[in-house]
């Protein structure tokens, strides 16, 4: 596992069998640390956010989607591509088989309801600690999430509710929940629970899920913002960096 510099910001250039090895040993050792996901979207966030910078500067471990993987190529630096659904994915069979227990936070109950039942068929062993949706902005519904929480006392907290706002509560929850590992990870309990479909390997690969996902749904303007402004502002810093016309505008 090799940290590497991408853009001004710190990457781990990990296989995802050292991730998934890397989790357990946290868990083992019950010290809070925290997984990253960085891509396009979130450096670009980052770029005009402050806490959003420093949040990803000072992760424990941050892994690249295909985007950083893409961008660092080009300017001679390799990554592995271990994204954060693949990551998720990769979890569950690891987490059943080695005795991890995740809890879910994030997503609509109903979809919540539905990825608890899909897991639960698929991994039938695996000790789920809890779940909670998602919708904390009652300041009752957060402290019940939290206490729930606490009482069943993960080893992984994942926390599906975008960017930046997951990352705000990993920050906030790091140094009060004693949970050995959290992690932020969008919108993948749509994906696990089926609500919505992965991108395909074709896709992804390629670094194509952007186009999947506009594809999928073309009249949902944030797709449109995300994946066209985002990208396009990426692009052109990387192709800054390659020139070495670097400063922070």
């Amino acid at each position: 596992m090799v940290r590497v510099s991408f853009l001004g910001y710190p990457v781990d250039n990990s296989t995802m069998e050292e991730i998934l090895y890397w989790i357990k040993d946290s868990v083992k050792k019950r010290n809070p640390r925290i997984i990253a996901v960085t891509n396009a979207n979130k450096l670009w966030q980052a770029h005009d956010n402050s806490d959003l910078s420093f949040f990803v500067k000072t992760a424990d471990l941050i892994i690249p989607e295909y985007a950083v993987v893409w961008g660092a190529k080009k300017l001679g630096i390799g990554l592995h591509h271990v994204g954060g659904i693949m990551l998720l994915k990769s979890f569950l069979p690891f987490a059943e088989k080695n005795g991890l227990r995740p809890y879910f936070l994030g997503a609509k109950p109903e979809v919540l309801q539905r990825m608890i039942a899909r897991i639960r068929q698929q991994y039938p062993r695996l000790n789920i600690s809890g779940y909670h949706h998602g919708y904390l902005n009652d300041a009752d519904v957060k402290e019940a999430a939290l206490r729930d929480i606490k009482k069943n006392n993960p080893d992984v907290l994942f926390i599906a509710m975008g960017s930046p706002k997951q990352e705000y509560l990993m920050s906030e929850l790091k140094g009060s929940l004693n949970v050995p590992v959290l992690m932020g990870v969008g919108g993948s309990f749509d994906v696990i629970s089926g609500d919505k479909d992965d991108a395909p390997p074709w896709a992804r690969s390629k670094g194509l899920e952007w186009v999947y996902r506009i594809s999928q749904d073309p009249l949902d303007m944030s797709y449109w913002k995300r994946y066209i402004i985002t990208n396009a502002w990426f692009v052109w810093r990387v192709a800054r960096e390659y020139m070495g016309l670097r400063n922070d505008t």
